[in-house]
């Protein structure tokens, strides 16, 4: 059983506008031309109009068909999965995926059985309304999953997590700065997955690419992998912290702190109304840090639960002003009081555990209150176990806010691990520091970029003029959150790899984003890795029941253009049968 639809539907009305309006103009010119034969002129123009109209929207059956299995195959698929659909269903149909669907093979598949890595994501919308099951392959052996933060400060260390999937024993992986420079490097020692961690000092500033290279036991290169650097100058910070009582986690944080030269100002409360002042890296001065001046210089609020509520109303005001307005970033230091009392600034939203102890992707096992952030909620992650989001972050305004449910950090320290502590501490507190551009603030994304995909940023700005161009002056378009005024979204396709910047221009002043585009033979394990798991979460409801396929069966359109071409042969020759 099958029903008439077109292909074109969500045209017809003005299809249908346009055909009246055409008909009405013949009908016109027929008018002065009354006759016996005006009534089969009317209908051979009707005639016409019609056949015109049916072959824009182009009719259909929309018919049921019966249901078959297909299979795409995308990248890395293993054959043995394929033999095996093959021997369940003979008449499998086999649909190969190189970077598109052909949407016209599939509309006699009712149950489709992604193997390989998967589709990419961009192309996931050609398969909604489908019975879709991704069978999950074998990811390549490699570097499967990587963890470095991509801006580091001159001077900084750089700190790298991996986890290298069956690794040949007897190989090693070295860190190397640009020019070969090895700065650190491990060997393996046997063939089983390892998690491994490496170090480095950045130098310069400027945009670099370290590499991960790979070599056997005789010390041949086996394979490298980038590692895109965007350094930044060293900076001076200007850095307040607010503390209600006095604790360790803090003391040993201002201590970090000083210790990297940034500029901080330290209050701690006595009692009532009594505080004591420290100054590190800077003379000492009159306390006038949440005035609307001292917080427009600060890069960086650090306080804890009780301290917010030791604050006047207008102080509040003030650092709630400098968040929105001037980008100011907040690290509230968690403590009992901020899971059981009121929250600062946002509310958090806490899930409550039985762990108190969690393992970081190095190994590194931290303390943490009992609790996570719930990972439903809008935060940006900085810092997870697992599915569990250690470190969160929320966009105020051109500012963030930020906390952590990790606990008495410091013990890395008392262990002997100080590298470990600085490392922790430096990826906790730059997500949140003051962006360095007063006009636009980029965040920093996850994706790896390749030559001709889509590459979405996003940026925030309180500017309403502004033009956005690549190096060659392209412009580039960019979309309004319709949520969040200030927050912009701009999807290009990079063409070449490499290092290029992205120019936002608003009058006089230019801000500049780097990054940095991978070639294809590129961290393929991870990125067969990051695509597996897109695809798993977006194929989830893959074992739901096989519903019925209706698929739209156009009619052949040289019907109606023999209609077309029939009526105007009738208009054509009767005023000549006439005479």
């Amino acid at each position: 059983m099958s029903e008439l639809t077109f292909v074109h539907s969500a045209s017809w009305i003005p299809g249908l506008i346009a055909a009246i309006a055409l008909f009405a103009v013949f009908v016109v010119k027929e008018w002065p031309r009354r006759s016996g034969s005006f009534v089969w002129r009317l209908a051979a123009g009707l005639v016409a109009v019609l056949a015109l109209l049916a072959i824009a929207l182009k009719p259909a059956h929309l018919t049921s068909v019966d249901g078959k299995q297909g299979v795409l195959l995308t990248s890395g698929y293993q054959e043995a999965q394929l033999d095996s659909l093959r021997e369940i269903n003979p008449e499998l149909k086999e649909l190969m995926y190189q970077d598109y669907i052909d949407r016209d093979e599939l509309d006699s598949i009712s149950q489709l059985f992604i193997l390989g890595s998967g589709v990419k994501p961009y192309d996931f919308w050609q398969l909604d309304g489908r019975t879709v099951k991704f069978l999950k392959t074998e990811i390549p052996n490699g570097i499967n999953q990587l963890s470095y933060s991509k801006i580091r400060s001159e001077g900084e260390d750089l700190n790298l997590t991996a986890r290298y999937l069956k690794p040949k024993s007897g190989n090693q992986i070295v860190l190397q700065a640009p020019g070969n420079l090895g700065l650190d490097s491990i060997q393996f020692t046997a063939a089983t997955d390892t998690v491994f961690s490496l170090q480095g000092t950045v130098k310069a500033p400027g945009d670099f690419v370290y590499t991960l290279a790979e070599k056997d036991s005789l010390g041949t290169l086996v394979n490298k992998q980038p590692l895109p650097i965007h350094i930044n100058p060293e900076k001076q910070l200007q850095v307040v912290m607010l503390s209600a009582f006095p604790s360790f986690e803090f003391k040993y944080l201002k201590n970090y702190l000083a210790e990297l030269n940034h500029q901080v100002l330290v209050r701690s409360q006595l009692t009532q109304g009594r505080f004591k002042y420290e100054y590190f890296n800077q003379e000492r001065k009159p306390f006038n840090a949440l005035t609307t001046s001292g917080l427009n210089d600060l890069d960086l609020l650090i306080l804890d639960a009780g301290a917010w509520q030791s604050l006047l109303r207008n102080e509040q005001n003030s650092i709630k002003d400098a968040i929105t307005q001037e980008g100011l970033g907040v690290f509230l230091m968690s403590s009992e009081e901020l899971f059981y009392g009121s929250q600062p600034l946002i509310d958090f939203d806490f899930t409550r555990t039985a762990q108190t102890e969690v393992e970081l992707q190095d190994g590194t096992v931290v303390s943490t209150f009992g609790y996570y952030l719930n990972p439903a909620t809008n935060f940006n992650a900085t810092l997870k176990s697992g599915n569990q989001i250690l470190v969160g972050q929320r966009f105020l305004g051109f500012g963030s806010v930020s906390t952590t449910v990790l606990s008495n950090t410091y013990a890395l320290q008392l262990k002997g691990n100080q590298e470990r502590y600085k490392s922790l501490w430096s990826d906790i507190l730059k997500n949140v520091l003051k962006p360095e551009s007063d006009m636009v603030f980029y965040e920093e994304t996850e994706q790896i970029v390749r030559p001709n995909e889509p590459y979405t940023i996003k940026f925030r700005t309180a500017v309403s003029e502004f033009t956005l161009t690549d190096i060659d002056g392209n412009s580039i378009p960019v979309i309004q959150d319709p949520d969040i005024p200030e927050l912009w979204l701009a999807t290009f396709y990079p063409e070449e790899t490499g290092w290029f910047t992205l120019r936002f221009s608003a009058g006089d002043t230019i801000s500049e984003y780097a990054y940095y585009v991978f070639a294809e033979e590129d961290w393929q394990a991870r990125a067969a890795m990051a695509l597996t798991k897109a695809n798993q979460d977006n194929f989830t409801k893959g074992n739901a029941e096989v519903e019925e396929l209706q698929v739209k069966r156009p009619i052949n359109p040289i019907y109606f253009f023999i209609l077309f071409v029939l009526a105007m042969g009738y208009l054509w020759l009767e005023p000549k049968l006439e005479r």
